[in-house]
C-alpha cells in the first residue's frame, strides 16, 4: 500500500527506516515532513494525495480540517495521530465523510495497542469491576499538567476498550490541594452491561503509580504499566477446578514511550482493517466516545471541584 506522511512530530529518519522495512508498505513521500534519501517531498497536500492510498498525519499543525476533508473526498484512508485541536463537530463531520467515501479513518489511541491485550485474548474478558489508579510525583514546576487530559484520559480509553459497552453514567469529583486546578480526580463510570469502573489520578503523589485491575467471574487481572507486567489469576477451565493458569505472570516486551514500536503496531492494525474491510481498533467512533466521556468528567468537575483558594 502506498503511504504518504504529513508533518514531522515524532517522525524521524529512524522511524522512516522502520516503516520502510514493512513489506506491505511503500513509503512514497511527505508534505512538510523530514528530508531523507528516497523520500519525496511534495509541494502540496493534493499532490501527495494523488500519489498514495493511505495518508498518515503525524503533526496536526501541518494541516487543518479542510485538508483532512480533502484526503477523505479523494477516497484515501486517513490516520490522524493527535486530533486534539479539532472540534468535536469537525471530527463528527470527518466520520461522515469517511463513511461516504467508504474509507477508513483511524486515530492515534496508542494505548489500545499495548501488548498485554494479546495476553488477555486467551481469556474470556467481561469485566464487572475495574479499578484504575495513576499517580505522578509532585513537582512544583508541573503546574500545566492536566489530571484529566494528561493522566486519566489514558485509563478511560483502556476501560472503554476492555468493557466494550455504552456508557450509562459518569460521576466525577476533584480537589485542588496546591493549585487552582484539580490535583486529584476520582471518577466512577457505569456501563449498560453492568460493569462499573472506578478511576483515580493525581499529580501530587509521593511516588509514581500506574495500575489497572480487572475483576470478573473466575478472573482477576492486574496490569502494572510501570513494571510492564500483567498478572492473571484465572479459573476458566471446563472442569471448574483451579487450572494451571491460576496466578500466571507475564511480561509484555513493550518499551515505555517506544514511539517507533507503537506506530508500527498502529499502522499494521490500520492496514489489516482496510484489507479486511473492518472497523479500525482505534477508529473515529472510539475516539468520539472517549472524548464524550472526558467531556462529561469535565462537566462534573465544574460542579464538584473543590479548590484550596
Amino acid at each position: 500500500m502506498r503511504v504518504g506522511i504529513i508533518g514531522t512530530g515524532n517522525f524521524t529518519k529512524s522511524v522512516l527506516d522502520a516503516l520502510q522495512k514493512e513489506d506491505y508498505l511503500t513509503i512514497v513521500g511527505g508534505y512538510e515532513s523530514i528530508h531523507a534519501d528516497g523520500f519525496q517531498n511534495f509541494d502540496s497536500i493534493n499532490a501527495l494525495i494523488d500519489s498514495v492510498d493511505m495518508v498518515l498525519v503525524l503533526d496536526l499543525l501541518s494541516c487543518n480540517y479542510e485538508d483532512f476533508s480533502e484526503v477523505l473526498r479523494y477516497s484515501r484512508h486517513l490516520y490522524i495521530e493527535s486530533p486534539g485541536l479539532l472540534a468535536r463537530r469537525d471530527l463528527s463531520r470527518l466520520e461522515l465523510l469517511a463513511n461516504e467515501a467508504s474509507v477508513s479513518l483511524q486515530i492515534g489511541l496508542k494505548q489500545r495497542f499495548y501488548n498485554f491485550f494479546d495476553d488477555l485474548n486467551k481469556y474470556e474478558v467481561y469485566p464487572r469491576i475495574i479499578e484504575s489508579k495513576r499517580n505522578v510525583k509532585f513537582n512544583s514546576k508541573s503546574t500545566q499538567l492536566s489530571v484529566v487530559d494528561d493522566l486519566m484520559n489514558h485509563d478511560v480509553d483502556i476501560v472503554l476498550k476492555l468493557v466494550n459497552s455504552d456508557v450509562k453514567s459518569v460521576y466525577s469529583t476533584a480537589v485542588g490541594v496546591y493549585y487552582k486546578d484539580p490535583d486529584i480526580v476520582n471518577t466512577r463510570i457505569e456501563f449498560y452491561n453492568g460493569c462499573v469502573a472506578n478511576l483515580s489520578a493525581s499529580k501530587i503523589a509521593d511516588k509514581e503509580t500506574h495500575k489497572t485491575e480487572v475483576f470478573q467471574k473466575n478472573l482477576h487481572c492486574s496490569i502494572n504499566y510501570i513494571k510492564q507486567v500483567i498478572h492473571v489469576q484465572s479459573n476458566q477451565s471446563n472442569s471448574g477446578e483451579i487450572s494451571e493458569d491460576w496466578g500466571i505472570r507475564t511480561k509484555y516486551d513493550q518499551q515505555k514511550d517506544d514511539y517507533t514500536f507503537m506506530l508500527k503496531r498502529e499502522v499494521s492494525s490500520f492496514y489489516n482493517s482496510i484489507t479486511n474491510n473492518m472497523e479500525p481498533i482505534a477508529g473515529i467512533s472510539q475516539y468520539l466516545q472517549l472524548q464524550s466521556v472526558t467531556d462529561k468528567i469535565k462537566e462534573q468537575l465544574e460542579r464538584n471541584f473543590t479548590t484550596n483558594v
